[in-house]
């Protein structure tokens, strides 16, 4: 299967370029598209470009996207052992995720986490610490219609989207960092016009040497306290300059 894309400036992460968690959901629906159920690993080799038409080719069990010779993200048919946490069915909310001084915030026009964001037009996921859970954040997700399908549900690119940022505010927050790779699997729909929950945790060992990459683990529930998807992040930190507008 082969098909042009185009993501738009809506779905931006960083100012100029898409946020990586749409930019794997669109690779995951490659791979659905062409017949795939279940998890998929999604890597970003560059930050995919906005408003400029790219092009996708896809199987069954991998799925390339380029733009020209560029490669801008690959797929591929995966499994996903990551292990949940027990998480809280009502939870409270804390501040945000610690951060020293003068360290690097989120992107206030982000699709995900931006506040300059309203509903419908981003998801306003600007997640906090849970309170008497130490290391897990969340955040309420309310279910916009506009970013439902035909069919009443979440496009699944958003539920993608979604299991982005939250990780990057449990193991990264106040780094500079973009996200590399996405695991995910959904396991069910979310209806437009509800409520559901996403939390995110780390799964960095602290006594480890730190390098680069950090890596999270996401995960959505819905009203019912039902697992929708699980995901599990690798983000690498760069040079904050490399991220201005």
């Amino acid at each position: 299967m082969q098909q042009s894309v185009i993501i738009g400036s809506q779905f931006n992460g960083p100012p100029t370029t898409a946020n990586g968690g749409y930019a794997s959901g669109v690779l995951a629906a490659g791979l659905q598209d062409a017949g795939y159920s279940g998890a998929v690993e999604a890597s970003l080799h560059v930050p995919p470009p906005l408003d400029r038409r790219m092009h996708l080719e896809a199987s069954t069990d991998a799925a390339l996207l380029t733009d020209g010779d560029a490669r801008v993200g690959s797929a591929k048919a995966s499994d996903l052992p990551l292990q949940v946490p027990e998480l809280p069915s009502n939870p409270t909310f804390g501040g945000a995720p610690f951060a020293p001084d003068g360290a690097f915030t989120p992107f206030d026009q982000c699709f995900v986490c931006g506040r300059a964001r309203h509903a419908g037009d981003g998801l306003c996921l600007f997640a906090k610490q849970v309170d008497g859970h130490k290391g897990l954040v969340g955040v309420p997700w309310h279910l916009h219609r506009n970013f439902a399908g035909e069919d009443g549900t979440i496009d699944p690119v958003f539920i993608w989207s979604a299991l982005d940022c939250p990780g990057y505010f449990a193991c990264a927050y106040g780094e500079a960092a973009l996200l590399g790779r996405l695991t995910a699997e959904i396991f069910k729909p979310l209806k437009a016009g509800g409520d559901a929950m996403v939390f995110g945790w780390s799964l960095d060992d602290p006594s480890a040497t730190k390098s680069r990459k950090r890596r999270c683990g996401t995960a959505v529930i819905d009203a019912s306290g039902d697992l929708v998807a699980k995901a599990e992040g690798l983000w690498i930190t760069v040079d904050p300059a490399k991220l201005a507008g």
